[in-house]
């Protein structure tokens, strides 16, 4: 799978190659000025119709494609938990049965069928950080 509208941002090269780290971004407009928002600073992706909002801790951004195109050109680090959200695993603060509350704030539901699923990638997840 080819992601072309990936930016890399520009980092302190890695390894005795010489070789750029590359952090997928996404771009934003703001007052119509192009902005890249790293994977990492994004908490949730919230989808409506073609369109998905964009959440930073202080920040929300609209971008006019889809929540599945979004989460493609982003990390695996985003997990599906509902219809409508795609968290980034990195933000939650804690998590509920049915819910799970993020660094920004926000209070996402988890869909009634993906609870058993969400928590069992959540756990793994905290047990290999």
């Amino acid at each position: 799978m080819q992601n072309l509208s990936i930016m890399s941002s520009g980092g302190a090269p890695s390894g005795s190659t010489g070789e750029m780290k590359h952090v997928p971004t996404i771009t934003v407009y703001k007052f119509g000025k192009a902005i890249s928002v790293k994977s990492s600073d994004i908490t949730c992706l919230e989808g409506v119709g073609n369109y998905t909002f964009v959440y930073t801790r202080h920040e929300k951004h609209l971008v006019s494609k889809c929540l599945k195109e979004v989460q493609d050109e982003l990390s695996s680090d985003f997990l599906r938990i509902h219809k409508s959200y795609s968290i980034n695993a990195r933000h939650i603060t804690s998590r509920w049965p049915d819910y799970i509350h993020l660094s920004c704030g926000k209070v996402i539901p988890i869909a009634r069928r993906r609870i058993r699923e969400t928590h069992e990638i959540l756990g793994r997840m905290a047990l290999s950080a």
